[in-house]
């Protein structure tokens, strides 16, 4: 499905190229003296995020897609063992961006092909909403939405982008159509989009994307997937 979804989006907004990928020793960094290292903990993570936060993901080569790989899979270690092992607590006031945190890493390791992380990324998605206050929750709905889409499951992706654009996220629209179009819903696609666009009139991508289904430079196909 991610696949799926890149090539409609790619369509329309082309491909950007990658900076280098930064050397980390994420054991070293993030547990110097075995105390967490926040900041070397979020340099990392963003590293991570701007090479892989989307797909396609964007390397120069493939060996650097193997060591983010890597450190994904490390450093999400890390997370849950601080979460699972109580270090961080619901409690404490860092318990909320820590469950996002974690959700975020474990679906840029799933971008990275990182085994189990999609398992891991719906979870922590599903704890974070599970004790989220109501006004971030569509926020989150459509972040957990996105990455059910690029996990395959475009029936429960559809739902919680319902969710978050009728709690407010008019934002999510933009893959609502995306996803829609998946699953050969042409007009439903084109109405999320235009009510898109009609918002968000400076986001030149999204008007590509319009043109592009307009166009027909997409070719939209009923696709046989799970949700």
């Amino acid at each position: 499905m991610k696949k799926i979804l890149a090539a409609i989006l790619l369509a329309s907004f082309g491909i950007a190229f990658a900076a280098p990928y930064l050397q980390h020793n994420v054991k070293q960094s993030v547990l110097a003296g075995q105390r967490f290292n926040g900041p070397a903990a979020d340099k990392i993570f963003n590293d991570l995020a701007g090479h892989a936060g989307n797909y396609p993901v964007r390397f120069d080569n493939a060996a650097d897609q193997k060591r983010a790989a890597r450190d994904a899979g490390e450093l999400l270690n890390i997370f849950r063992a601080l979460i699972e092992t109580d270090i961080v607590k619901p409690s404490d006031g860092n318990y909320l961006p820590m469950l996002h945190h974690t959700a975020r890493l474990a679906w840029i390791a799933h971008n990275l092909d990182v085994q189990g992380a999609a398992q891991t990324a719906d979870g922590y998605y599903r704890k974070l909403l599970s004790v989220q206050p109501q006004a971030q929750r569509a926020q989150t709905l459509g972040e957990y939405g996105s990455f059910l889409a690029s996990a395959n499951q475009p029936d429960a992706a559809l739902r919680m982008l319902r969710q978050a654009v009728d709690g407010g996220n008019a934002a999510s629209r933009k893959t609502l159509a995306a996803v829609l179009l998946t699953k050969g819903q042409k007009e439903q696609a084109l109405r999320e989009i235009r009510a898109y666009v009609k918002q968000y009139p400076q986001d030149g991508e999204a008007k590509r994307m319009l043109e592009a289904v307009q166009s027909g430079r997409v070719e939209v196909k009923r696709v046989p997937m799970g949700g």
